[in-house]
């Protein structure tokens, strides 16, 4: 009798080791999608920061060429 529950406990043991390891199993899989989740909308926002650093660079590179061109129309006007 003393054996049967010795072998009774071990087995629940087993049981609980079990469902542990699939609650684990679980978890890591949920961390892994939200990592992959947080990653991919990291790299939208970055991208949609790139584009928007872009176009202002394109801007900026605009007007200092517009001022470039101006400055030095106005000085081989006075040449």
């Amino acid at each position: 009798e003393t054996l049967q529950r010795i072998v009774s406990t071990l087995a629940s043991k087993n049981d609980e080791i079990h469902n542990f390891i699939d609650m684990l199993n679980e978890t890591i899989k949920n961390v892994q999608v939200n990592s992959s989740n947080a990653i991919s909308e990291l790299d939208e926002e970055f991208d949609g920061l790139f584009s928007v650093l872009d176009e202002m660079k394109g801007s900026m590179t605009s007007t200092i060429q517009q001022e470039e061109a101006h400055k030095i129309q106005t000085l081989q006007v006075k040449l």
